[in-house]
């Protein structure tokens, strides 16, 4: 399994949940959600911890996965490049952050923007990471067995009854 493959299959599944956890949140519990966010902001040592969170997974993405091609794998690196801006910005501008993320919180549209664009991004991971679950490709036989096979003419010797 390529890099690409594997990261993929990490990342679509938990962009995923998180992205259907904010919509059942904010269809569930509406004002309750919105609250926990607004916490979440308002604590500094939140944001430090998920700074360096941000930044420890960013900074391994970019170490195994650099790669700039035109395909979906640059989804990938991309990825890995905003969480370590993230982590950075988290780490060194946890102000600037607060202020932000009180006016995405203020709005709900913002949140509702966030939950469908991880969304969109969990589903190309997890369908690239995981297509070969649905690919429908013939099953060849192996050449071992093909081999033999050919060799005995493609029948099989007929046992001798008593």
């Amino acid at each position: 399994m390529t890099t690409s493959k594997y990261i993929a299959r990490l990342m679509g599944p938990v962009l995923l949940i998180i992205a259907i956890g904010m919509a059942l949140g904010l269809m569930m519990e509406g004002q309750g959600y919105s609250s926990l966010l607004k916490e979440f902001i308002g604590n500094r040592g939140l944001i430090f911890i998920t700074g360096v969170l941000a930044l420890l997974a960013g900074v391994a993405i970019v170490n195994a996965h650099n790669l700039w091609v035109p395909d979906w794998r640059v989804i990938v690196t991309v990825l890995g490049w905003l969480l370590v801006l993230r982590g950075i910005m988290l780490l060194l501008f946890p102000v600037t952050v607060q202020t932000l993320g009180d006016r995405i919180v203020a709005s709900l549209t913002g949140v509702i923007a966030g939950a469908a664009v991880t969304f969109v991004l969990g589903a190309i991971l997890c369908i690239m990471g995981y297509e070969h679950l649905w690919a429908s490709k013939p099953r060849r036989r192996s050449t071992a067995r093909a081999s033999t096979a050919g060799a005995r003419g493609g029948k099989r010797p007929r046992r001798k009854r008593a």
